[in-house]
């Protein structure tokens, strides 16, 4: 649209000057009919090589960000002699995580003059937690007059995790104090040393040095040594993967808050909800980095308004449990 109202104010002064040509019979109105019936083939001429050869490059996204934090993707626009009069960048940036489609997606266009070896920002919103994702639709530069385009071929998607600040749950939780151990001794899973052992016969697979040499001399038969670890309480954090962008921001505030919690306490636990199919999902956490990539699995999917509310069916076999609600949830409770 604006590429044709360029051109149709082209033509416009080039028949304004043919009139002019054609009422004043001098000089003066020949010499300014062949300027600006040349003005475009000249500016084309001057432009082409440099807007041929310009390529563009997309930043890298930073690895951490965090809700309603400022920050921006630069696009870096590298271009040959003499600058670029104009290069227009249209981009949307989609959060695909909140539920609803309208919110977090940006369809912007930006447009730089004078471009040469510049990076140019891309201003992305972080409204709420999710991925977004950056997708430069297209990138166009244009001659001295803007009547004449060319493509620059586009840089590759960008995704954007956006994490959530954390927020301490309400009602407050009575943390557990310990890993909430004692509850029996079973195999250490794949063997190795443990100060508890347990004696039992040989089985095929076991290896050499577990073998109980005294006791195989004495009956006769192999004996070795299985070792014995303690099993741990399950703890269960439980969350609605659904709702309003706002509930879904608050879900995460919280989950974060006891995540950090228990991940600086060494304390194992489940991070547990249903999915959009209705299946359970339980999320063993061991690590910051087993955080991050459950989040990252979670983000990557559409969260819908509704869907299947955690019951006692999922938390029935924890030792220890807490249901993250949004906030609004519990304000309208407050209220009643």
């Amino acid at each position: 649209m604006l590429m044709l109202k360029r051109w149709l104010t082209y033509l416009s002064v080039l028949l304004l000057a043919a009139l002019f040509y054609g009422i004043y019979d001098g000089y003066l109105s020949h010499y300014i009919f062949m300027v600006v019936s040349l003005l475009p083939i000249f500016s084309l001429l001057i432009s082409l090589p440099h807007m041929l050869v310009t390529k563009a490059e997309l930043s890298s996204v930073p690895p951490e960000i965090y809700v309603d934090e400022i920050f921006d993707v630069h696009v870096h626009i590298k271009s040959k002699g003499l600058s670029l009069p104009k290069v227009d960048i249209r981009y949307f940036a989609d959060n695909i995580t909140i539920p609803n489609d309208l919110v977090g997606k940006r369809n912007t266009r930006v447009s730089v003059y004078g471009c040469k070896d510049d990076k140019v920002p891309l201003p992305i919103s972080s409204e709420h937690v999710g991925c977004v994702v950056i997708n430069i639709l297209s990138i166009k530069t244009y001659d001295f007059i803007g009547l004449f385009a060319s493509s620059v071929k586009v840089p590759e998607i960008r995704r954007a995790f956006i994490m959530p600040r954390p927020i301490a749950p309400v009602p407050h939780p009575v943390f557990p104090r310990d890993k909430l151990g004692g509850k029996g001794l079973k195999p250490k899973p794949g063997g190795g040393f443990a100060e508890d052992y347990d004696l039992r016969g040989y089985r095929i697979g076991d290896p050499m040095n577990s073998i109980h040499w005294k006791l195989t001399s004495k009956m006769d038969k192999l004996i070795v040594r299985e070792a014995l670890v303690s099993e741990k309480g399950k703890i269960y954090i439980c969350f609605n993967l659904f709702g309003q962008p706002d509930e879904i921001d608050s879900i995460f505030a919280q989950v974060a808050y006891i995540s950090r919690y228990m991940i600086a306490r060494m304390i194992e636990f489940c991070l547990c909800y249903y999915d959009s199919s209705g299946e359970a999902v339980i999320a063993p956490i061991n690590e910051a980095d087993d955080y991050l990539k459950v989040m990252s699995v979670v983000f990557q999917n559409r969260i819908p308004l509704t869907g299947k509310p955690i019951d006692k069916a999922m938390w029935g076999q924890a030792d220890w449990f807490y249901v993250v609600r949004p906030f609004t949830e519990i304000d309208k409770e407050e209220d009643e």
